[in-house]
């Protein structure tokens, strides 16, 4: 996308913050500066839609378990495909393992 002259663009601050967190992993990933133009345009690259229903779900348990340390939707749900997909990976292993017949 060139780069045309500046505008102005009033945002709610939810979603302000939400810009902000995306350049600063753009940031971290890069290790370059990052304008609120490059998040709108990485988003739809990093982006999974999920049901309202879901995130209400999700939105719930965060506020019943806050001794878990999770403040926000995107870090809870990041932890919980991490954990999810270590789970599935030493159930690959342990499975392979389980049905290879020994010599």
């Amino acid at each position: 996308m060139g780069r045309g002259s500046l505008k102005t663009l009033k945002i709610f601050d939810e979603a302000h913050a939400k810009l902000t967190s995306v350049v600063g992993r753009l940031m971290a990933e890069t290790g370059k500066m990052k304008t609120y133009s490059d998040a709108i345009e990485a988003i739809p690259n990093k982006s999974v839609i999920l049901s309202p229903e879901l995130l209400d779900q999700v939105e719930s348990f965060i506020k019943e378990n806050v001794q878990l340390g999770y403040t926000t939707k995107e870090e809870f749900i990041q932890d919980t495909i991490r954990f999810r997909l270590t789970s599935e990976k030493k159930q690959t292993t342990h499975n392979s393992k389980k049905g290879r017949s020994k010599p």
